[in-house]
């Protein structure tokens, strides 16, 4: 694999992370904040945050020869190939897509646990966890992303495949 290559795929992990980060992460929370408080300027603020990620994740993912050549991110190097074996750019797609699957299903499966166990708690004596609040919108959106991460770890060859035609 030649380090521009290399710098490409990376480039592009970053990019999916970002917009698994955006889907599965900044909006639901900006969504929750709207239907609590509606303010015109927060509605911006919450516009202008997604549009900003996902003009990010556009950049990253179409425009890697740009940032390449405008970092130098493939000068300095002794080799022009970067030796890993057997990886190509399927393999590394695979393994990142296992990596943010796992991270999603770490990061949210902890406050999942909890919010499970608040509800419980709630429905048979009335009252809840101290310090905390049933909350059936955050309990959906950390079961899809848990569903979210699973469906990455379980399905990354085919996404993976999808990917690598672009």
């Amino acid at each position: 694999m030649t380090k521009r290559d290399f710098f490409k795929v990376l480039i592009k992990i970053f990019g999916l992370y970002s917009l698994v980060l955006t889907v599965f992460s900044i909006i639901p929370q900006n969504i929750s904040n709207v239907l609590f408080s509606f303010d015109f300027t927060m509605l911006l603020m919450i516009v202008a945050s997604v549009l900003i990620s996902i003009g990010l994740f556009m950049i990253l993912l179409f425009k890697t020869d740009s940032i390449i050549n405008f970092l130098k991110l493939d000068k300095g190097f002794d080799e022009e190939l970067f030796h890993f074996g057997n990886l190509n750019n399927e393999n590394i797609l695979k393994l990142a897509l296992l990596i943010i699957g796992g991270f999603l299903i770490i990061d949210y499966t902890p406050r999942f646990l909890l919010d499970i166990v608040n509800v419980f708690k709630y429905k048979i004596n009335f009252s809840t966890i101290e310090g905390s609040k049933v909350n059936y919108y955050n309990l959906s959106i950390r079961t899809l992303n848990i569903l979210i991460g699973y469906l990455f770890i379980s399905n990354y060859k085919s996404i993976s495949k999808f990917f690598d035609k672009n």
